[in-house]
């Protein structure tokens, strides 16, 4: 366990002779300090009380203030040092002075969004940590790299870092996802330091900007799906994931890479979606049994052999992605495509077929899982799943 107490720091001598007064917690054989800001006589000290004493010279007010800030740290860090053996079964001594620099709310932006930026990734969510990653390199670069407290997150700062983004030619697009970002971490900084901050957000509106549908023409669909391709081939997987994707009612590239055996039952599909955690439900039909079958002797536990077994979950998803991305390209000049195929257009499609044969909007948002989404969310039970099978069945027979 962690120690507290009040010492002097003797290699720190003073010009008049005096000491830095400090109180130093040592754990694992490693110390760290916090200053208190005075430095006194050695004979003023009492080492094993851990307090200033008064030689009947000194200023007894001065005294009483002395001892009540080294009193004062002293009961920070030791609570410090509890909820951080609350937390961690086995922890260093940073560790401690993370927490007190909770405590005490010195903690500056930049370190607490890369402590963030660091757990996220120990627990897996390599996705919003690289978000926030990029968001913090952004704000370093335009900001300066130099840290500051949460209380200098201005509006000021905030309506300067805007400005300075667009001036520098970065689309508004971009710009509210570094926003957003900065802005969710703002927001969790302040709850758990217990902060009461007015926004800094507040003199700064941004949306985002209507983006060029990427759904494809009806023909365009039954081209892909009807090419021929050479058996095992990437361009064959590539083709057969995008076609995937259309008839499971836009999954996302994510979600199949890594859909597992577990999720298949003999009617239906069953997983999470990576994005929400949103349980989805996509009945079977001929053309997903039709790939399922494709691909039944791929071995480990995953349904397509998009990463080995090997290889860590999420940098095996981008690997693929990258690699599925490329052979839609190659697909696309065969075809003859003027804009190349993307693997996020399955799902843009879908739901333009749908609403072209005149699915209701609000049973389309149900089958794609918008959960956000209030259109077609706000006057809605969810829907039985038989209504969804139906129109995905109706949509992946129209591709025949």
């Amino acid at each position: 366990m962690a120690t507290v107490k009040t010492v002097l720091v003797k290699g720190r001598r003073t010009q008049n002779g005096r000491f830095p007064l400090v109180v130093q917690v040592l754990h694992k054989r490693k110390k760290k300090v916090v200053y208190t800001g005075f430095s006194i006589a050695e004979s003023l000290f009492d080492p094993t009380m851990g307090r200033v004493i008064n030689d009947g010279k000194s200023d007894p007010e001065l005294i009483r203030r002395i001892n009540s800030k080294c009193e004062g740290i002293s009961r920070t860090l030791l609570k410090s040092v509890s909820m951080t053996e609350k937390k961690l079964r086995i922890y260093e001594i940073e560790d401690v002075f993370k927490t007190y620099g909770l405590l005490t709310h010195d903690t500056g932006f930049y370190s607490y969004t890369s402590d963030k930026i660091r757990e996220l990734r120990q627990s897996g969510h390599e996705g919003t940590a690289r978000a926030y990653n990029s968001s913090l390199s952004s704000m370093k670069k335009i900001l300066g790299s130099r840290d500051f407290p949460f209380n200098k997150l201005s509006s000021q700062v905030i309506t300067r870092y805007h400005k300075q983004l667009l001036a520098s030619g970065v689309c508004e697009n971009t710009i509210c996802f570094y926003l957003h970002n900065i802005k969710a971490l703002y927001r969790k900084g302040c709850r758990e330091m217990g902060l009461e901050l007015p926004s800094p957000f507040r003199e700064v509106h941004f949306k985002t900007e209507k983006t060029i549908k990427r759904c494809l023409e009806t023909e365009v669909i039954k081209k892909v799906s009807r090419l021929e391709l050479e058996e095992g081939s990437t361009a064959s997987l590539a083709r057969d994931i995008f076609m995937f994707s259309f008839y499971t009612r836009g999954m996302s590239f994510v979600d199949i890479a890594l859909l597992k055996k577990a999720d298949l039952f003999p009617d239906e599909i069953c997983y999470r979606r990576h994005k929400t955690g949103q349980l989805m439900r996509v009945g079977m039909n001929r053309q997903i049994i039709r790939i399922l079958t494709r691909y039944e002797h791929v071995v480990g536990e995953y349904v397509f052999p998009l990463f080995t077994e090997e290889q860590e979950p999420y940098a095996g998803y981008k690997n693929a992605y990258h690699k599925i991305r490329y052979a839609l390209k190659k697909i696309s000049c065969s075809l003859g495509l003027s804009t190349p195929l993307r693997l996020h257009a399955a799902r843009h499609s879908w739901a333009t077929i749908a609403k072209e044969h005149g699915i209701p909007v609000h049973i389309i948002g149900e089958c794609l899982g918008h959960m956000s989404k209030e259109t077609t969310r706000i006057y809605l039970k969810d829907l039985d799943r038989s209504v969804l099978d139906e129109v995905n069945n109706q949509i992946a027979e129209i591709i025949v």
